[in-house]
């Protein structure tokens, strides 16, 4: 049929700007309290950071990327107090801060967009990711103060050696910085007391190797390294080196290595400067790692998630891969029924069993409650649906957490192939589009991906997002079926039948985007478009015709119904066109009077006032009761064409006869014109003679055709 049946899904209104703005103000106080020591204008600032990272969010395309200028800022914003505590104060604040931004974040930074919390989470990571390379770039700075002032020292410390012994051994017993002399053959032969300190030895009784105090790891490029700074290529060598101590810490440090001469110019012995800076290394360890794991689970997050999987496809890596995408059905229902604290647990209870199901496969944690299983070297696509099945059945043992057993489900998408026909992307999303599939029929199942169906639905979204533009574009048309009178054979009227001429896939039938375009709401100017249309069009037909000229059917979606203006957009049409009302007919359904009864009987009795026919479509499908139908002020039942269907052959079910005569008989005890679909065949077109039926449409009585054709199918219908 031309219009559709059903309305469009509701929209969410977008939340009012200045609510959002009030919330932004609330969540940058909340941060700024987090400081160690703030300023009044500490919480401006970071409101300044919000609005960013909130712009962010709702940017399309969106681009995570820039959230790392935000944590870049965060460092210069007075969050982490004073310069000199900034490497200290930042490992309590970043992990609170983004404890802050997960838990309050969602209500007040773009709070319109729909895959919100999957955004926040990666503009997350790259925020952690721009704070640690800002802390990063803050302490290469710092070194290389400190490493200008050490050669300064060094300078005084050679010049101490040829001018004043008391004033080098000043510098060398009572410096902060480590110093060693190091023969040219790589003996340590002293150290001063701040090396010492640092090592963790008490003295240095015999001269020993350097590499007795070089990591295991770094040695080889340290002896490689001494022995070029030994020959002068070049005279002073800076590296950062990693040493043990006899207890078995590890030192992370900058050193800087110098030769030294003697007055004839020949090398004499190595004089090495180290600043230990294992602190700020681990820091920046632990900040990195936070930007690539989860910091509730510790699991990897979803960064780690796609360079895994990118790594899998490039030359010499696995040659099959397989993930479970998994979304965990109704957290957030406990998180409402217990709160985020029991969420959180159960989220570290799912983490674990997932672990153990997995065995030696990676597991991750991709979002809020989405987590994946990367499945290395499957033996084909059903070892992944094994692993995916075996964490189905972790799931049926509910989980006891804080006092509650807590029974939790889980949708999955399974997605495999060969790393030599496919790439990462494209797994990736297949395993997301599967998990869609799962939830989108209830959830607590594992679903595979298809790719016949994905394609089949890939070309319905295009056809969905080309709605909106086509109807601007004009690219609908419309074309009339005839509704004769199965008595005399004459046209009463035309049903309008909607069609589209799309550019790229020819022309569609109405089955091809009349539900999409109820879902999106492009059915509301759709159907504005074919009413006004088709008024028009009949209006020539009148003028040309007369009395003779037939009605135009419209069908009229459940959403246009019951739109406060339909009445009057409908007398409008009428008056624009200069159609009168009964040349007019509405074609509705069962469901769009059951969706509002009330506001839809009185629009319908409002029509039927203004001498517009009304007829009742699909008549026979519902669950009418002859109580309601009385109450309906239509004119005319079109008898459900899976009715008529049956009496197409010769033999036809006398059950099928029964029914339609049926409905018939009823139809007419109301004073109600029966029409009946589908009718194909002369036999078909008697039998409903002979039952009573009035009026008749389908191949039998023609196709739909162009509009130019029913001057003349008029005119033959009444023999003129």
């Amino acid at each position: 049929m031309g219009a559709a049946r059903s309305g469009p899904e509701a929209r969410a209104e977008p939340a009012a700007p200045h609510r959002t703005a009030l919330t932004l103000k609330r969540l940058a106080v909340r941060w700024a309290e987090l400081a160690p020591t703030g300023d009044a204008a500490l919480a401006a600032r970071l409101a300044t950071l919000l609005r960013r990272l909130a712009t962010t969010l709702a940017a399309e395309p969106f681009w995570p990327m820039a959230a790392r200028d935000i944590g870049a800022d965060i460092l210069t914003s007075g969050l982490c107090g004073p310069p000199a505590d900034i490497a200290e104060a930042a490992e309590e604040l970043l992990p609170a801060t983004l404890r802050l931004l997960r838990r309050d974040g969602p209500a007040a930074l773009a709070p319109g967009v729909d895959d919100l919390a999957e955004r926040l989470t990666v503009a997350l990571d790259e925020l952690v990711a721009g704070f640690a390379g800002a802390l990063r770039d803050r302490a290469v700075s710092e070194q290389v103060d400190v490493l200008a002032a050490t050669l300064r020292a060094q300078a005084g410390v050679q010049r101490a050696l040829a001018l004043s012994e008391s004033h080098y051994r000043t510098v060398y017993t009572q410096g902060a910085v480590g110093i060693g002399i190091a023969s040219l053959d790589g003996r340590v032969l002293d150290v001063n007391p701040a090396l010492r300190s640092m090592f963790g030895i008490t003295q240095l009784d015999q001269p020993r190797p350097i590499t007795d105090f070089v990591h295991p790891d770094d040695v080889g490029t340290v002896v490689e390294r001494y022995q070029c700074l030994v020959r002068g290529e070049p005279d002073v060598m800076r590296m950062e080196m990693r040493f043990v101590r006899p207890d078995g810490l590890v030192l992370f440090a900058d050193v800087v290595a110098s030769l030294v001469r003697d007055d004839a110019g020949a090398p004499a012995h190595v004089l090495v400067v180290i600043e230990d800076q294992s602190e700020r290394t681990r820091l920046r360890l632990r900040l990195q790692r936070a930007s690539y794991h989860d910091q509730l689970t510790q699991l990897p997050n979803r960064s780690l998630t796609e360079q895994w999987v990118q790594r899998a496809f490039e030359p010499g890596g696995q040659r099959h891969v397989g993930i479970c995408a998994l979304d965990l059905d109704g957290l957030t229902r406990v998180n409402e029924l217990y709160g985020h604290q029991i969420g959180d647990q159960v989220l570290l209870a799912v983490a674990g069993r997932l672990q153990m199901v997995a065995g030696d496969h990676l597991v991750t944690r991709t979002g809020g409650d989405e987590f994946a299983v990367l499945v290395t070297e499957p033996e084909g696509l059903d070892e992944v649906c094994r692993i995916a099945d075996r964490v189905l059945e972790a799931f049926a043992t509910p989980f006891l957490v804080g006092g509650h057993m807590v029974t939790m489900t889980a949708s999955i998408g399974v997605a495999a192939a060969p790393t030599s026909v496919a790439n990462a992307e494209e797994l990736v999303r297949a395993a997301d589009v599967a998990l869609n599939w799962a939830k989108s029929h209830g959830g607590a199942r594992r679903v595979i991906f298809d790719p016949e169906r994905d394609a089949g639905e890939s070309a319905r979204f295009a056809l969905l997002t080309g709605l909106p533009g086509a109807i601007e574009r004009s690219e609908f048309r419309l074309v009339y079926q005839p509704l004769v009178g199965l008595g005399d054979s004459r046209m009463r009227g035309v049903e309008a039948l909607v069609r589209w001429q799309h550019p790229a896939q020819g022309l569609l039938g109405p089955g091809r985007f009349i539900e999409l375009a109820e879902r999106s709401g492009s059915i509301v100017p759709l159907g504005r478009w074919i009413l006004h249309a088709a008024c028009e069009q009949a209006a020539t037909w009148w003028r040309e015709l007369g009395d003779a000229a037939p009605f135009v059917s419209v069908n009229v979606s459940p959403v246009q119904l019951v739109e406060p203006d339909w009445v009057r957009s409908v007398a409008s049409v009428l008056r624009a066109t200069g159609l009168p009302a009964r040349l007019l007919q509405l074609e509705i359904t069962e469901q769009a009077v059951l969706g509002d009864e009330t506001a839809a009987l009185e629009a319908l009795l409002a029509l039927r006032a203004a001498g517009v026919r009304l007829a009742l479509d699909d008549f026979g499908t519902g669950y009418s009761s002859l109580a309601w139908l009385r109450r309906l002020p239509v004119h005319a039942l079109k008898i459900d064409g899976s009715f008529i269907d049956g009496l197409r052959h010769a033999d036809a079910d006398p059950v099928d006869s029964a029914i339609v005569g049926s409905l018939v008989g009823m139809a007419h005890a109301l004073g109600l014109e029966v029409t009946a679909e589908w009718v194909e065949t002369r036999l078909q077109a008697e039998r409903l003679a002979v039952l009573g039926c009035d009026v008749g449409q389908g191949r039998w009585f023609g196709d739909a055709g162009p509009a130019e054709w029913v001057p003349d199918l008029a005119r033959r219908s009444i023999g003129t």
